[in-house]
C-alpha cells in the first residue's frame, strides 16, 4: 500500500491521507514521512477506544446510531456481525475463539456508542478532507463512502493463482467481472486445477501447527510478544487476554485429536458414491461473517442440506484447518450424528473434493469457483460471491426451495461441459479484471516487485470513473 501510494502521487499528483490503527503506527509513519508522501497521518482506531468512554447519554447514543442506520440502511447490530470482538456472539461455530477485554467488558450501549462515534468520525473525515477515494478502508469507512457516494476500493483475492482485484465494497464485489463475463463469447483455455497461491502458502504453515513442538514454540513466542507489548505500552497488549490466547493453543491440539478419533473419510473412500460437498469456514472470519452477513449459520446449513438430500446421496463435510480449536464442544460429534453426513479428513485437497462431488454447497467459499471449473453445479447461500451470476449457480434465498435446488443440481438439468465452458469465460473475466501479484503473500510482506505495484495502480485507475489527476485519497 505504501508503494502504491507513492505510485499514485507520482503519476497523478494524488493527495494521500494515511489512516492507522494505533498511536504506535501513527508515530512509526510520521517519522518516515520526511518526503511528505502523506498529507496527513491519522489515528482512526476510534471503535475500540470509544467503547470505554464514560458518562454516556443513552438518548444521544441512540440518536446518533439511528442517524447512521438511516443513512447506511444497516443496523448497528448488522455492522457488528463481522467484528471479532463485538460480534463474537454471531460466531455460532467459533465459541472457543479467544476472548478479549473488548468482548467481555463492553456492554450493549457502549457497543452502539462505539460504532456511532466511528461512523461520525469517518463522516467528518470525508467532509473536512474532501476525500474522493477510500482505499483499503475499514468496513465503517466503506459504509460512509457509500453514504457520500465516494468510490471505495479494497484489494481482494481473485481466488485464482495469485491474482487480486479491486473490489468496490466491503463485500468484495465488482461489477466489472460480471460485465467482462457477459462481454465474452467464449473462454480461453484457462484451467483451475490447483488451489490458489495464498491457500498453498498457508497450508504448509497450518500443517505444522498441530504438533506438540509447534504448541510449545507458539506459547514461547506469545509470552515474548505480550511481555514486549506491555513493556512498550502498546494497545495490542490490552486486546485479547494472554490466558485466552495461551489456552487456545492447547484447544487447537486437543480438538484436532478429538476430530481425528472420529470416522474421518478420505476422498477415495467416497469413490462410487454420490455426494454433495460442503467445506466449512473458520469462525469468526471476514470470509464468512464479513462476506455473508445475511447467512452465516454453518451447522444449520449442514442440517438443512442433510434433511433435503434424496435417498442414496451423502453430504461430505470438510473442516477448515484454521477453525480447529475454535469449535464448540461436541460440534463434530453432532454433525457426525447425521446419518447421511460423512466427515472428510481436513487435509484432503479442497479443489479435488469439489471437482469429485456431484454438486457443491457453499456459503461464500472458493469451492464454488473450483466446482464450476470442474463442471459441477453449485448451490450458494452467500449473496455476494463473484461467481453467483454463473448459469450453474443456484442462490438460496428461501430454504423451502432447497430440496428442489438439490434435485436440480443432482439431476440432468446442468450439462458438465457447458458448466466448464462458462467457467472458463468466468475465469478469463476474473483475470482480465485482476492483476498478478507474483510471489507476494501475507506471510512475507516484502515479496513484491515494482511491476506488481505498477499493475495494481493501473488496475485501480481503470476501475475508477473519476478525474484521475485530482484524487484526494484516504489509505488504510
Amino acid at each position: 500500500m505504501i508503494s502504491l501510494a507513492e505510485k499514485l502521487k507520482q503519476q497523478h499528483g494524488s493527495v494521500i491521507h494515511l489512516y492507522c490503527n494505533s498511536p504506535q503506527e501513527v508515530d512509526y509513519y510520521t517519522k518516515r514521512n520526511s518526503e511528505q508522501l502523506f498529507a496527513s497521518v491519522n489515528n482512526s482506531s476510534i471503535l475500540l477506544k470509544a467503547a470505554f468512554d464514560t458518562e454516556l447519554d443513552p438518548d444521544e447514543v441512540i440518536a446518533r446510531a439511528r442517524k447512521y442506520e438511516a443513512l447506511s440502511g444497516l443496523t448497528i447490530n448488522r455492522m457488528a456481525v463481522a467484528h471479532r470482538h463485538f460480534g463474537r456472539g454471531y460466531a455460532l461455530g467459533g465459541f472457543h475463539h479467544p476472548r478479549s477485554r473488548y468482548s467481555e467488558t463492553v456492554d450493549y450501549l457502549h457497543m452502539v456508542h462505539a460504532f456511532g462515534m466511528t461512523l461520525e468520525y469517518w463522516d467528518r473525515e470525508f467532509e473536512e478532507k474532501h476525500i474522493t477515494l477510500c482505499l483499503n478502508g475499514t468496513r465503517e469507512a466503506s459504509y460512509l463512502s457509500q453514504c457520500r457516494d465516494v468510490p471505495y476500493r479494497v484489494m481482494a483475492l481473485s481466488r485464482h493463482e495469485n491474482y487480486h482485484f479491486w473490489a468496490w465494497n466491503e463485500m468484495y464485489e465488482s461489477p466489472l467481472i460480471e460485465r467482462a463475463f457477459h462481454a465474452r463469447r467464449g473462454g480461453d483455455n484457462i484451467e483451475l486445477v490447483i488451489p490458489y497461491f495464498t491457500h498453498r502458502a498457508s497450508r504448509a504453515t497450518f500443517l505444522k501447527s498441530f504438533s506438540l513442538k509447534a504448541m510449545v514454540k507458539n506459547l514461547a513466542l506469545l509470552s515474548a510478544r505480550y511481555a514486549y507489548w506491555n513493556l512498550r505500552g502498546y494497545e495490542k497488549a490490552k486486546g485479547y487476554y494472554f490466558g485466552e490466547n495461551a489456552k487456545f493453543f492447547f484447544k487447537i491440539r486437543s480438538q484436532y485429536r478429538q476430530l481425528a478419533k472420529l470416522n474421518l473419510k478420505k476422498l477415495a473412500d467416497l469413490s462410487g458414491s454420490r455426494f454433495v460437498y460442503f467445506p466449512m469456514h473458520v469462525e469468526p472470519e471476514t470470509a464468512l461473517h464479513g462476506l455473508s452477513p445475511e447467512y452465516f449459520y454453518q451447522q444449520a446449513l449442514i442440517a438443512a442440506v442433510s434433511r433435503d438430500l434424496p435417498a442414496g446421496v451423502f453430504l461430505a463435510v470438510k473442516e477448515a484447518y484454521g477453525a480447529i480449536g475454535r469449535r464448540p464442544d461436541h460440534f463434530y460429534r453432532q454433525i457426525a450424528d447425521l446419518k447421511n453426513v460423512v466427515l472428510l479428513d481436513p487435509w484432503e485437497i479442497g479443489i479435488q473434493c469439489a471437482q469429485s462431488a456431484d454438486a457443491v454447497v457453499t456459503i461464500c467459499g472458493t469451492a464454488g469457483l473450483e466446482a464450476l471449473a470442474g463442471g459441477k453445479p453449485v448451490i450458494a447461500f452467500g449473496r455476494h460471491n463473484i461467481y453467483n451470476f454463473h448459469p450453474a449457480v443456484q442462490l438460496v434465498r428461501d430454504e423451502t426451495e432447497l430440496r428442489n435446488q438439490l434435485e436440480k443440481a443432482l439431476g440432468s438439468h446442468f450439462e458438465p461441459e457447458s458448466i466448464k465452458r462458462d467457467a472458463k469465460r468466468l475465469l478469463q473475466a476474473i483475470v482480465e479484471c485482476s492483476f498478478d501479484m507474483g510471489e507476494y503473500d501475507y506471510l512475507d510482506l516484502t515479496s513484491f516487485e515494482n511491476e506488481q505495484v505498477k499493475a495494481a495502480a493501473a488496475s485501480l485507475i481503470e476501475s475508477l470513473d473519476l478525474n484521475h489527476a485530482d484524487l484526494e485519497i484516504a489509505v488504510q
